[in-house]
């Protein structure tokens, strides 16, 4: 029988086997996977092993070649001319973040950003991993642009995620609100998913006390103000020190100032946009291990540059 042997890199390290190989034979069900891990046609240092081992840097990984003949070409899912549409604003061997544009989704169906990133990376990169695939290592809605970062290694994804989760990467936010906010604000609320169905998914509710609830704390700050067919709007930028569900959106409309055109939360509806919401900067943590600038930013969107050129009024 004719094999087809792989070897693993430093990113399959301590992964599982069963793991490793839907990454090869994704369109085979996990029982069929186990069956052909128990009948000795995928291997490892050309012995038998089961599903549940684990593989290290430098194992050889054979699977027979008729299990891989009628596997779909992962590549051809995605058209090529949409990798040359990402706008990169930094990557390296750990990460790769790009400036989201505004109303596309991050996962969920074969347009969205991650199968764009994913072909990317298989275009870009060169890797010696058998079973690395990146990913979107955080959370943008839809009708949110900016920055938006994916893993391109392993040891890229763990340093991210942990220094998202202790908050020591700080994301600032800027965004249209409905009304003039005076002066910075902090909100400290609660949030709770699952509030109201709306016909395409579900807002959040907002309330001042946490029993069931998790805590959602922003730091919101007027930067200049105008107007919108005579209703008043401030430019204003959020540093979250959490990232809940619709937070930003969810906390200025349970704090009188929804985003303006956010209709989901309460916004006036505006002309060719829902609303108006860009994740402008992050903030890393010095002497970091991936070699990350201090700060990165990612330029507004021509639609919402012009808006703000359109009406705005003054500046703070």
């Amino acid at each position: 029988m004719e094999f087809k042997t792989f070897t693993a890199g430093p990113d399959d390290n301590d992964r599982r086997l069963d793991r490793i190989i839907r990454k090869f034979v994704s369109n085979d069900s996990l029982s069929s996977i186990y069956k052909s891990i128990r009948k000795g046609l995928i291997k490892v240092n050309d012995s038998k092993s089961a599903a549940e081992n684990h593989i290290f840097t430098g194992d050889k990984i054979s699977i027979a070649s008729f299990l891989l003949e009628n596997q779909s070409n992962k590549e051809s899912n995605t058209n090529p001319k949409e990798t040359s549409k990402l706008k990169i604003i930094f990557q390296n061997e750990h990460l790769i973040i790009i400036n989201k544009p505004y109303d596309i989704t991050v996962q969920g169906d074969k347009n969205s950003l991650n199968k764009i990133v994913e072909a990317y990376y298989r275009q870009n990169f060169s890797t010696e991993s058998l079973s690395f695939t990146p990913g979107p290592l955080h959370r943008l809605d839809r009708k949110t642009s900016g920055l938006l970062c994916f893993s391109a290694s392993l040891q890229g994804a763990r340093w991210f995620s942990e220094h998202i989760s202790n908050h020591s990467i700080k994301k600032i936010y800027c965004g249209i609100l409905q009304g003039k906010l005076e002066e910075t604000q902090k909100w400290n609320d609660f949030i709770e998913k699952g509030y109201q169905e709306t016909e395409v998914f579900q807002t959040v509710k907002v309330t001042s006390e946490g029993k069931t609830g998790k805590k959602a704390i922003t730091e919101v700050s007027p930067l200049s103000y105008g107007k919108y067919k005579n209703l008043d709007f401030t430019l204003a930028s959020f540093n979250i020190e959490t990232g809940r569900t619709h937070q930003i959106r969810a906390q200025s409309a349970f704090h009188g100032y929804p985003l303006l055109g956010d209709r989901a939360y309460g916004g006036q509806k505006i002309q060719d946009s829902e609303y108006f919401l860009h994740a402008e900067k992050l903030i890393f943590p010095e002497n970091n291990p991936l070699s990350l600038p201090k700060e990165i930013i990612a330029p507004l969107s021509e639609k919402f540059s012009d808006f703000l050129k359109t009406n705005s009024q003054y500046s703070i």
